[in-house]
């Protein structure tokens, strides 16, 4: 990539905030520059950085109230399913350190350059919308827990209805974990600028975005095995309620034929 002039910011201590504002955003009709099929980027008037994932994420590098919410308003115009609550993560960006260093919610580095805020941008956006789904999860399992006693204790919960609705709120978070998010890849900019590696590593490493996500994964399948078991039962139990139907309304439909038979031949 060309341009791998590091640009100093006025601040030497930055807040970055991400920000998981939708469902999607449509990068194409917001209009920033695009660094990947996923991302885009600009530089604001202050000299901070907005990052925006098409996936429903925004980082903020360095802006103020006002400058925020004027891009907050722009890009909520490209937002589709807007969230009510906003799952948000925060750190410290700090320029002019001797090394390059990840700790306790401080990046610090010699310089920032635009690449690096890429990066940053990236875990921050990852890091966030795995809280997301952790919080949309640790609900799930709220419905899951009364089914896994009442197995225990040789019953099975009803109300297919609501089994069925949190068993398709898991495989949806698993659908965008493989499809729209893709919490496995890199960002396109280490393929062109390799020294980004020890960054990503050290916020990959902070933030455990992949131990997260294989969490997160054991997690929904303990969900959906779970339902998946007691529907299964469901479905049984009313498959042979329906056998015993049939039988007994053919017992009824010989006895009445044989009564029959009885009252015209006494």
């Amino acid at each position: 990539m060309a341009g791998r002039q590091y640009a100093y910011l006025l601040e030497v201590r930055m807040l970055v905030a991400a920000e998981h504002i939708a469902k999607s955003i449509d990068l194409k009709q917001l209009g920033y520059p695009k660094f990947s099929s996923d991302t885009a980027m600009t530089e604001t008037v202050s000299g901070g950085y907005l990052v925006v994932f098409k996936y429903g994420v925004v980082v903020y590098f360095g802006l103020q109230t006002a400058e925020k919410d004027a891009h907050k308003k722009e890009i909520h115009r490209a937002a589709k399913n807007i969230h009510s609550y906003q799952e948000t993560e925060t750190a410290t960006l700090v320029q002019g350190s001797d090394k390059m260093t990840v700790y306790d919610g401080n990046i610090s580095l010699p310089a920032v350059s635009k690449e690096q805020v890429l990066v940053i941008a990236d875990i921050l956006g990852k890091s966030v919308i795995l809280s997301w789904y952790e919080s949309q999860v640790n609900e799930m399992f709220e419905t899951i827990e009364p089914i896994a006693e009442k197995m225990k204790k040789g019953r099975i919960l009803k109300g297919k209805k609501q089994l069925i609705q949190t068993l398709g709120g898991a495989l949806s978070i698993q659908n965008a974990m493989l499809s729209r998010i893709r919490l496995d890849d890199k960002p396109d900019i280490l393929w062109d600028m390799p020294e980004l590696e020890k960054l990503y590593h050290l916020l990959n490493n902070e933030y455990e975005i992949i131990e997260r996500q294989r969490v997160l994964e054991g997690r929904l399948k303990m969900i959906t095995d779970t339902i998946s078991f007691n529907t299964d039962i469901l479905d049984y139990v009313s498959s042979h309620r329906v056998e015993w139907y049939i039988t007994l309304l053919i017992v009824v439909e010989i006895v009445l034929t044989l009564y029959e038979l009885f009252l015209r031949h006494p």
